[in-house]
């Protein structure tokens, strides 16, 4: 199986599986949106996509953890989707997007794909909690995580996180599935209305997540480009460097192909 992960934006990365090409929350915004946001909030957009959408070529399928957050799809996201031969995202973005080409899930729901490409290769959504309490997440709304998996794949699944803190859906996954690559979104989101409360990992639960699930590759996302992130992508890397991860840690350079050897 040949494997390239490259980081566009956020949360947005194109991975490619033996030329099966999905993408990750459509970002493509320029540097300098604002954005409202629920709460009284406004999000302000601070990286531009190391990849414009006129050099992204064909995308098979788009996995879209969320549609309601504009830091996981945003305007020329948004846009992009009209484009996308297949998504797959939450039941509720399903309903809002109101494409044809969503195949809206639910926590643990699998979707078979079917590609010569990647034989067996097949989509389970995975529970997320998208704030530090049950009050953040009730408010936050409905986000998926992903489990990539194909036939004859060895070692463990390909897991990404969507926008999650460490709650005991993290560990349900660990009890379901080996995980051999863990693509966690950081950047401990947050704002001055909710205090010290987060809204995704920090990256001390990104460590937690991935001694608990004993990766090969621990691969950070969503780790700057809005003013909102409030753990310093540098300082989150060293700490993970720390924690006695290095060899597990592959910190992608934007716009760059990484091979994942599995």
């Amino acid at each position: 199986m040949h494997i390239t992960i490259t980081q566009i934006d956020t949360a947005c990365m194109l991975i490619d599986l033996n030329g099966f090409r999905i993408l990750t929350d459509p970002t493509f915004d320029a540097a300098g949106g604002t954005y409202q946001s629920g709460g009284g909030r406004t999000l302000h957009k601070l990286g531009a996509p190391a990849i414009g959408v006129a050099s992204i070529g064909h995308v098979d399928l788009v996995l879209l953890s969320h549609d309601q957050h504009k830091d996981n799809l945003d305007n020329a996201g948004r846009e992009f989707l009209q484009t996308a031969p297949h998504i797959i995202s939450t039941r509720e973005a399903k309903d809002r997007l109101g494409l044809e080409t969503v195949t809206g899930i639910d926590d643990w729901e699998k979707v078979p794909i079917a590609t010569e490409k990647v034989p067996g290769l097949r989509i389970t959504g995975t529970p997320c909690q998208h704030g530090s309490d049950e009050e953040l997440h009730r408010i936050a709304g409905h986000v998926l995580g992903f489990i990539i998996e194909w036939e004859g794949q060895e070692n463990g699944v390909l897991y990404i996180s969507g926008d999650t803190v460490y709650f005991p859906g993290i560990e349900e996954i660990a009890r379901r599935f080996t995980v051999n690559t863990a693509i966690l979104h950081i950047g401990r989101a947050g704002f001055p209305q909710i205090g010290d409360r987060y809204l995704t990992f920090t990256a001390a639960e990104a460590i937690r997540t991935a001694r608990l699930f004993k990766v090969k590759r621990l691969i950070p996302t969503h780790r700057e480009g809005w003013e909102h992130f409030r753990e310093d992508p540098a300082s989150a890397r060293q700490q993970i460097r720390d924690a006695g991860l290095e060899e597990q840690l592959v910190w992608l350079d934007p716009g760059i192909p990484f091979l994942l050897t599995y």
